[in-house]
Formats: structure tokens, C-alpha cells, sequence
């Protein structure tokens, strides 16, 4: 739990806004996806499972940590970056989920996540961590064209 200015425990809260309506419940810190099961856990950057089911962050990209990778260790260590980045926000900030009502690749369904009200795909892409999606180049792969 994160200490207030005073020193006081203060609740974590992840809000989900459904329909118009705000749903807050207090939730755990979330940490890296392990190799068991996954019930609420950070897969990269960009995709965390919550309460047993799959998210992909609409509106950015992040690197690839295992898969696809056409970067190298230059790509495993900025996806770990980015990961890391996305769970500190996660664990320190006050998280608000928006629900896009569509599936993205994979059947993964699609959210926007605020951290204090920021887009965190903004955050992560302003620190170099993550690319706009889907017109971004792959800095990360050197294919920007330049």
C-alpha cells in the first residue's frame, strides 16, 4: 500500500468506467508475469492480465520482451523498461480503466489506462519507452525510415 504526505497507508483504487458509470475496488500490487498461471500480472508494457482476464492497452506499442523480437538485447532491455515503468505507475498512482467494448489481436480485450488521469500510453511514449500505435515507427527495430 503507498504512504500518504503524512505517512498514512492509503488505498490503492483501479477504477473502471463501464456505460458511462464509474466502478471502483481496491486491488493488489501487481508485479511481471511469471511462468504459472495468470490471474493479475504485467505480460510487457502494453498487455496485463487483471481478476483472470487479458488486456491489451489501445493507442501505443511497446516492445517485445520474448517474441518477435528484431531488435536484440536492445529490444529485451527496453521491453523491460517499459514493463517496469508500467508497474511502478501501477503500484504508486491512482488507476482509472476504460473499457473500449472491442477485442484487439488476440483476442485480448481492448482498455485505456490513466495513471492520476494521465493516458499512461502518453507517459510511456513521452519517456521513449513505447511507440504510437499503430502509425509509430519501430524505434526499437531501426525502422524509421531514417
Amino acid at each position: 500500500m503507498k504512504k500518504s504526505n503524512a505517512g498514512q497507508p492509503m488505498l490503492r483504487i483501479v477504477c473502471f468506467s463501464l456505460a458511462g458509470a464509474l466502478f471502483a475496488s481496491p486491488v493488489a500490487a501487481i508485479e511481471k508475469c511469471g511462468n504459472g498461471q495468470r490471474i493479475t500480472c504485467v505480460v510487457d508494457g502494453d498487455t496485463f492480465w487483471l481478476d483472470g482476464t487479458k488486456y491489451r492497452i489501445a493507442g501505443y506499442d511497446t516492445p517485445e520482451p520474448q517474441t518477435g523480437i528484431c531488435g536484440g538485447q536492445f529490444e529485451r532491455d527496453l521491453a523491460a523498461r517499459a514493463s517496469n515503468r508500467f508497474i511502478d505507475l501501477w503500484n504508486t498512482t491512482e488507476i482509472t480503466i476504460h473499457p473500449k467494448g472491442i477485442k484487439g489481436a488476440r483476442g485480448r480485450d481492448l482498455v485505456d489506462v490513466f495513471s492520476n488521469g494521465i493516458n499512461i500510453g502518453n507517459i510511456l511514449v513521452s519517456e521513449g519507452l513505447a511507440r504510437e500505435w499503430p502509425d509509430g515507427c519501430e524505434f526499437w527495430c531501426n525502422d524509421c525510415g531514417n
